[in-house]
């Protein structure tokens, strides 16, 4: 019988190459072009990355036939602070043009598949777990025994690139990351599997206390016992659209790309990868605890300002009502000032503007009144470090 291999790894023509591209079997893109599924007789995965070297660990996806489509992909290596990092990227095996094919890191198409699909399809009345990653969804039925787990590809940004269908009469339980994308990530995936007829949708409520980024493929906090994680799957919010216009605080907050930690502020930093379209969540510290306490103003509703918490590295927290108004130069009066109650602020332009952002930018939910020397002020008796009198003037 004749050796069909070469004819299998042959390159498309051009009227498949288009047929394909068309029927989204091909995505085009730096002569990268993503054969779905794996032909049968494709080498095993092989990649090294230039830099981070051979996956620490790798993730199949399967189409709903349980037929190859390509892996997620982690590597494991150390930032130029000297912290251990880690990058997920997507490997597919490509037409690489001229007769060549072979492992890349290039996205697959879209509308992609969920991750474990064909045992999603296998388990009809099973509850349906998404969490954010190949990682967490693996661990899902040890944690939760009957359930399924299972993500979108491509991260936190990318779930409107996946397809959900496979959610539709099922019962749905979002498990988001502890952190601004992953309350992100919930309302796209709630939205997206309502879309696609989930019978019902619900998203866990992770305490704000938690460590910031925390997910179930973490050792649950000091405390907390698997029986309690189960207990927050059975204590799910369902999930409901936003008004028509929700422009409120909530919204607000989410959108906000900083957050405290207890090293002090973040600022969240998005990247798109030029392969795959994927955007990458990455959060970047630029000052010691800094907190905006409140909105400041004077009796005559001017001179408005912030109302800054500095904490410094004896752990003593410092109040300073600073002017509005210095944020119109080049905001050197006001970082000396900040500096000099004990905060530390990273050097370079990116730390500058990211504080700048941070305090001109920030919603606090509090007003206080600024006035210029002690004394009564309308119905209150206002001294250095006390009001006596009717606190509803705020």
């Amino acid at each position: 019988m004749p050796d069909d291999t070469s004819k299998m790894f042959a390159p498309l023509s051009a009227d498949e190459l288009t047929a394909a591209t068309a029927s989204g079997t091909v995505a085009k893109g730096n002569g990268k072009v993503p054969i779905i599924p794996v032909p049968p007789g494709a080498p095993p995965l092989q990649f090294k990355h230039p830099k981070y070297g051979e996956p620490s660990r790798t993730w199949p996806y399967h189409d709903a036939d349980g037929c190859l489509l390509g892996y997620a992909a982690r590597f494991d290596f150390t930032a130029d602070d000297g912290t251990p990092d880690k990058d997920v990227m997507p490997l597919t095996f490509c037409d690489l043009g001229d007769g060549r094919r072979g492992w890349r890191s290039k996205a697959l198409p879209s509308p992609r598949p969920l991750y474990r699909l064909p045992e999603l399809l296998a388990l009809p009345d099973a509850l349906v777990i998404v969490v954010e990653g190949e990682k967490k969804a693996d661990r899902v039925p040890e944690l939760f025994p009957g359930c399924v787990g299972t993500c979108t590809a491509g991260g936190a940004k990318a779930a409107k690139l996946s397809d959900l269908s496979a959610l539709g009469s099922r019962r749905v339980v979002i498990w988001p990351d502890q952190d601004a994308a992953g309350a992100v990530f919930a309302d796209d995936v709630a939205r997206l599997a309502t879309e696609a007829g989930a019978a019902s949708v619900a998203v866990v409520q992770v305490p704000a206390d938690w460590p910031v980024s925390w997910d179930i493929a973490d050792e649950p906090p000091p405390g907390v016992t698997v029986d309690m994680l189960r207990a927050m799957i059975d204590g799910a919010v369902p999930w409901q659209p936003p008004a028509d216009n929700p422009q409120d605080a909530a919204d607000v907050a989410r959108d906000w790309p900083f957050r405290m930690v207890p090293a002090g502020v973040e600022k969240r930093i998005e990247r798109t990868d030029r392969d795959t379209g994927d955007i990458r969540v990455e959060w970047k510290w630029f000052c010691s605890p800094l907190e905006i306490a409140a909105d400041t103003r004077d009796t005559d509703g001017e001179a408005w300002g912030r109302l800054l918490r500095v904490t410094d590295r004896d752990g003593r927290i410092k109040e300073w009502a600073m002017p509005m108004a210095m944020l119109a130069g080049d905001g050197t009066a006001y970082r000396e000032r900040l500096l000099s109650l004990g905060l530390i602020l990273s050097p370079g332009r990116f730390a500058r503007d990211a504080l700048h952002e941070y305090i001109s930018t920030a919603r606090p939910g509090d007003k206080a009144r600024c006035v210029h020397r002690i004394g009564w002020k309308s119905k209150d008796f206002v001294l250095t470090n006390n009001t006596f009198g009717d606190e509803s003037h705020g």
